[in-house]
């Protein structure tokens, strides 16, 4: 079987320090953006990753006091180094950690404005087609041959999201495999449609098979969502 055309969009990539900001103040709004978008747009493969980290640096009082403040949730951390402290979070700890991150103070931040505390959110999935409520036929990493497109884990067909809660701002990092095919401008519009951000134009890729045996290769297309 021909393994299928793809088009991806990476916005903004995490791996080059890149997200999109969420222009929303609190950090629990923030997250029911989040989720809504998931429900309604991604359906969750394997495990949701979510973690709290608290950053070395800025007021060393606050850094204190959200050092203790997590503890008392959630126990000791589960990884220290001289940058961060890092918690594993359930479930059912996350709305207070969220309204913890509402009630922070203009100080929380280290000296390059970056968020002193945060909440992590990995979540891989793929894309749900909303005339079927499935995923999309043809778009997974089974379908393109468990093509790697880099060297940082993201797989074509497979679609994720960071999202990350801070006491500074919000996030949200994108990796999205759409259907190559005349499905991609209804696929695209329903992302755009529901998720808290704006797409960039200038992320979107289209991946053609090569040659038996070679994998893919990728051109870069203007956003679908602007025909």
């Amino acid at each position: 079987m021909t393994p299928p055309e793809l088009v991806t969009y990476d916005g903004l990539p995490a791996a080059s320090g890149g997200a999109h900001g969420m222009r929303v103040r609190r950090a629990a709004a923030a997250h029911a953006g989040v989720v809504a978008f998931m429900t309604r747009c991604v359906e969750p493969v394997g495990t949701v990753s979510c973690t709290f980290r608290v950053r070395a640096g800025g007021c060393e009082h606050r850094s204190a006091h959200w050092r203790e403040l997590v503890t008392g949730i959630l126990g000791g951390p589960r990884r220290t180094d001289r940058t961060h402290w890092e918690w594993g979070v359930r479930d059912d700890r996350i709305d207070g950690l969220l309204a913890a991150l509402d009630a922070a103070t203009p100080v929380d931040v280290t000296p390059h404005g970056h968020s002193l505390a945060a909440l992590v959110v990995n979540a891989p999935g793929r894309l749900i087609d909303p005339s079927s409520g499935a995923p999309y036929v043809g778009v997974s990493p089974e379908a393109a041959g468990e093509f790697a497109v880099d060297g940082y884990g993201r797989t074509l067909g497979a679609s994720g999201v960071r999202a990350t809660f801070g006491t500074a701002a919000s996030s949200l990092s994108l990796w999205l495999s759409f259907p190559g095919d005349e499905r991609l401008a209804d696929a695209a519009a329903h992302v755009q449609a529901h998720v808290p951000v704006r797409l960039s134009a200038k992320h979107w890729r289209r991946w053609s098979p090569a040659r038996p045996g070679n994998g893919y290769r990728s051109v870069r297309i203007p956003s679908p969502t602007n025909p």
